[in-house]
Parts: structure tokens; sequence; C-alpha cells
């Protein structure tokens, strides 16, 4: 996301970008918590990407990306696109819930629209 700010000395504008972060509080580096939202649930598949939930009471975020993946540069395109899928869908989930995205070879390509699509379809709010 770029912001335009003007440059005090010169007058002019100019561009700085900044990423949104996602909160160190919903982050999830427990790999035991990765086996049990696996194990306990059947993971939703797209295209090469499990997703899998658990429902609990905060909300956690954890991406597993196979070296398959070539190129460092893909990985962390496919990992930012994730993480921001994440962050929009969040407000059309009913509960709090650690979701884990593993991404087991390289998909030609991920629609950001349509990954965001499956996960409201799947995992929205129930009335």
């Amino acid at each position: 996301m770029a912001v335009e700010r003007f440059l005090q000395d010169e007058g002019r504008k100019a561009e700085k970008s900044f990423r949104l972060k996602l909160p160190r509080c919903e982050r999830n580096a427990n790999w035991k918590k990765h086996f049990s939202s696996v194990s306990r649930n059947d993971p939703l598949r797209y295209k090469s990407i499990l997703i899998s939930t658990l429902p609990q009471d905060k909300w956690e975020l954890s991406i597993v990306l196979k070296k398959f993946v070539k190129g460092a540069c893909k990985r962390n395109r496919m990992k930012r696109i994730i993480r921001e899928v994440y962050r929009t869908t969040k407000p059309f989930l009913y509960q709090p819930m650690s979701m884990l995205f593993t991404v087991n070879s390289n998909p030609k390509k991920l629609p950001y629209s349509e990954l965001q699509s499956v996960i409201i379809e799947n995992f929205g709010s129930k009335k």
C-alpha cells in the first residue's frame, strides 16, 4: 500500500510503502497446535493448498510452505496473499479460530478473490 507524503525540504511528493503486519498475538508458531488442528479435522483442499481450522477463543494464523515452491520471491508472495485473505475474511467468520494453510506444491496462480470466496463459503457465518 503506498501513501503519498510531502517532503519538508523540497516540497515534492514522495511515495513510501508500508506493509500491514500480522499482530504477534495472532501468529501461531507452535508445532503441537499445527498437528492437532490437522489431525482433528478433515482439511479443506483448494488446488494445492490444505486449509485446516480449529475453533478456539482467539484468532491465530499459521502458514507452512514446502520448498517445492521454487524461489523465495514466490514463497513470500504466497505468504502475503494468504495473510491478506486471512485479514479480510475474519469479519465474515462466525467465531475465532486457528487457521493453518499448508501449500504442498506450486500452484500456477494463487488468485486472491477465489481463495477468499472459498474460505467464506466453507467457514463463513452460519445463519
